[in-house]
């Protein structure tokens, strides 16, 4: 593949991603309104977010295994589709159950469009060194998205909530082109799911890889958790009843979570070597741990910015590094399956973490619902290392 192509190819996927990183963020300043137009409470409007979510638990397996058997370009054009359609259908629902029935329905093209844009950039770029600063680049271009996204969804929801819907008919454009993808081409493996499943099993065992793949999809369930639920669900409800702030301010406060974790996909990561990445990935809880009782002592708005900053860092350093090595986890013909099997593990925190935000909000409060989060931060940084240990002697010996 020729270098024009290659960039044609990686600017391509960037959009992919892009496109279901708005998944969360585009509603995420409008859930007082939506919750007030649709006659729900608070502690039960995060459904909208974790809805969403919830297909890819079930699907992001036979997604990958779809992918590596039939091709990428395929299933990423079908994801699209579902995801751009029923996306934007949500601006004309009239009811909650309504609502969580389109979210449900987009979710069916979620798994296909961030897992696999990561698994055919590992594809696409094989030199290790290339393949880090790419995702980096990647992740970047993701966050950037995701900072941008709740202010722009701030300021159309203030003409109504249900407005931010149309935001998904960007899925259009991006999928008439994605039939010029090139990269994932079929790879000829085994007829049945289950056997595939199993070949892949086998591969990681003999590379030694399966536990810290579990290991990856742990820490990263809590950094979606605290992405997803504290920073996307529980921030827009707590400045809404501690400072009134109106749906276009909460979008500019939510954003510094992203411009955190843009700092660290940019700079420090490229640097980062696989025998201090551990050590790394523990910063990063640490900094999540920190930027969330930040946000638990906010007196003001911008003091919530700041936390949200401090954890955003600590996000993107652990989601990077956990990038990296679940495409490395496995052989080249089981990459999709394997990297669709983290992002279900992503999906999961995503399903959980907007309605146990919002939960905890209306039960405890936010800045308790904060605190907590930030206790269970600081809990993984301090253990996640030495179970990982443990687990790899039980198991390999």
């Amino acid at each position: 593949m020729n270098p024009r192509t290659r960039r044609e190819q990686f600017a391509l996927l960037v959009s992919v991603s892009c496109l279901t990183t708005t998944t969360l963020p585009a509603l995420s300043p409008a859930l007082p309104e939506l919750a007030e137009a649709l006659g729900v409470s608070i502690t039960v409007v995060g459904w909208v977010q974790g809805a969403v979510s919830f297909p890819g638990i079930l699907t992001a397996v036979l997604v990958g295994y779809l992918a590596d058997r039939f091709g990428g370009r395929r299933v990423v054009v079908v994801c699209v589709t579902a995801f751009t359609v029923f996306g934007a259908a949500g601006f004309l629902a009239d009811s909650f159950p309504m609502l969580i029935v389109l979210r449900l329905l987009q979710g069916l093209g979620t798994p296909g469009l961030m897992g696999l844009s990561i698994a055919l950039i590992g594809e696409l770029f094989e030199d290790e060194k290339d393949r880090m600063r790419f995702l980096g680049m990647n992740l970047a271009f993701v966050f950037a998205v995701q900072m941008i996204m709740p202010a722009l969804s701030g300021v159309i929801a203030e003409g109504g909530a249900f407005r931010p819907f149309l935001i998904y008919l960007a899925g259009i454009p991006i999928g008439l082109w994605a039939l010029r993808l090139k990269v994932g081409r079929p790879k000829g493996v085994a007829s049945s799911p289950f056997r595939h499943v199993r070949a892949a099993r086998d591969d990681m065992h003999r590379k030694g890889t399966g536990v810290d793949l579990l290991g990856q999809m742990a820490v990263t369930g809590l950094g979606v958790n605290v992405n997803a639920g504290a920073s996307m669900t529980a921030v827009p409800l707590f400045l809404d009843d501690a400072f009134g702030t109106g749906s276009a301010g909460r979008g500019l406060v939510v954003s510094a979570f992203q411009a955190g974790a843009i700092v660290t996909a940019l700079g420090v990561l490229r640097f980062i070597k696989g025998r201090i990445s551990s050590r790394v990935m523990t910063a990063g809880l640490w900094l999540m741990c920190i930027g969330l009782l930040v946000v638990y002592l906010a007196r003001f708005p911008a003091m919530v910015s700041l936390g949200l900053a401090l954890a955003g860092a600590g996000f993107g350093l652990v989601v990077t590094l956990a990038q990296r090595d679940a495409i490395a986890s496995a052989s080249i013909t089981y990459r999709g399956l394997v990297v669709l099997t983290w992002v279900a593990g992503v999906r999961v925190s995503q399903v959980v973490g907007p309605p146990t935000a919002s939960l905890m909000t209306g039960l405890i409060g936010p800045r308790s619902a904060f605190l907590m989060i930030a206790a269970i931060a600081a809990l993984a940084a301090v253990s996640w290392r030495p179970v990982r240990g443990w687990l790899k002697r039980m198991v390999y010996g």
